[in-house]
C-alpha cells in the first residue's frame, strides 16, 4: 500500500518526443551558432540486413516550418528499417524554437542530404539510393533540395549533391505564393517566389510520389493534383495518391492506424518498383 508521503510524489512527466526515439541512435549532424540539429538512425536487425550498401529513407517532420515532432514519423522509420533500410528522422531549425525562416529549415534539409552522402562509407550506406520523405513544410524543405538551387548554409561545401534520389511527399506545401501557403513567412516576398516548387518544375527530377486528403484545409488537394500533372508533362514519374474527406496530417499513425498502413503499403510498393527495397514476402494490399 502506497504511504500518504507516496501519494504526494508525482511522477516525471513522459516526453512522448524523446520515448519514441529511444530506439534509435542519435547523431549530431550540423552545428550552426550554439545550435545543434540532431539525426536519429534506425538501422535494420542483422537478418534484414543486405548484403550490400543500404538504401536510406530520411523522413522530414510535419510543419509551417514553425513547429513539430522529429518524433512523428518515427514508426515509419522502424518500419523501414525492418524492410532493411537505414531509416533518419532528421531535426531542423523551426521558428518557435529556433527564430528561423523557412530559409534556415531548407539550408537543414540541404546539410542533411550531405551529412548522407559524406558519411556513407561509415554508415554503411549506398548514397546513389536515398528517398526524401516529409510532411507538409518538411515535404517542402526535402523537395527543394531536389528541385531548386542556392538555398545552402553559408560557407557549407555545395559540390556534394544534396538532392535525393526518390521523393515521399505527405501533404506537401509545393506553392508559396499568395495564393498559396506561407508566403508572409518567408523574410520578403521575393525569397518566397523564389521558393515556390510549382514554378521550379523541369526535366529529369528524382521520382515521387505523394499522398494528400482531398478534405484538406490547410494545403488544397488541388495544388499536389496539378504538380504531379505538371511533373508528368515534364516525364518525370510522379504518382498521386488522394484519400476522400481526409484532412492535413490524415497520414499519421495516431492518427487512423489503417490509413497509415495503407500509405505505408503504397510507399513500400513504390520504393520496390524504384529499385530502393527488396519485395516484401508478405503481399501489399496498395498498389499503383
Amino acid at each position: 500500500m502506497p504511504t500518504e508521503e507516496d501519494r504526494h510524489v508525482k511522477s516525471a512527466p513522459i516526453d512522448r518526443n524523446r520515448e519514441l526515439l529511444k530506439s534509435a541512435r542519435e547523431e549530431i549532424y550540423k552545428s550552426v551558432g550554439d545550435v545543434n540539429l540532431s539525426a536519429f538512425l534506425w538501422t535494420p536487425e542483422a537478418e534484414k540486413m543486405p548484403p550490400y550498401p543500404m538504401s536510406v529513407i530520411a523522413f522530414f517532420f510535419s510543419s509551417g516550418w514553425d513547429n513539430g515532432q522529429v518524433s512523428q514519423f518515427a514508426p515509419h522509420c522502424v518500419y523501414f528499417a525492418s524492410r532493411g533500410m537505414m531509416a533518419v528522422a532528421f531535426e531542423y531549425r523551426v521558428s518557435a524554437k529556433h527564430d528561423s525562416s523557412p530559409l534556415h529549415s531548407m539550408a537543414d534539409a540541404r546539410s542533411a542530404m550531405r551529412w548522407l552522402r559524406m558519411n556513407a562509407i561509415e554508415l554503411g550506406i549506398n548514397p546513389g539510393k536515398i528517398v526524401g520523405a516529409g510532411g507538409s513544410g518538411g515535404a517542402h524543405i526535402i523537395a527543394s533540395a531536389a528541385m531548386l538551387k542556392g538555398f545552402d548554409e553559408l560557407g557549407e561545401d555545395d559540390s556534394m549533391p544534396c538532392s535525393p534520389n526518390a521523393l515521399a511527399l505527405f501533404n506537401p506545401i509545393l506553392d508559396t505564393s499568395k495564393k498559396g501557403f506561407g508566403l508572409e513567412r518567408f523574410p520578403t516576398p521575393d525569397l518566397a517566389k523564389k521558393a515556390n516548387l510549382i514554378n521550379a518544375i523541369g526535366p529529369k527530377l528524382p521520382p515521387s510520389v505523394v499522398f494528400h486528403g482531398t478534405a484538406d484545409r490547410v494545403v488544397p488537394c488541388e495544388t499536389s493534383e496539378y504538380f504531379a500533372k505538371r511533373m508528368k508533362r515534364k516525364r518525370n514519374r510522379c504518382e498521386i495518391m488522394t484519400y476522400e474527406g481526409l484532412g492535413h496530417g490524415f497520414f499519421n499513425f495516431n492518427v487512423s492506424f489503417d490509413v497509415y498502413q495503407s500509405t505505408l503499403n503504397v510507399l513500400d510498393s513504390f520504393l520496390v518498383e524504384e529499385g530502393f527495397i527488396e519485395p516484401d514476402p508478405n503481399d501489399q494490399v496498395d498498389q499503383f
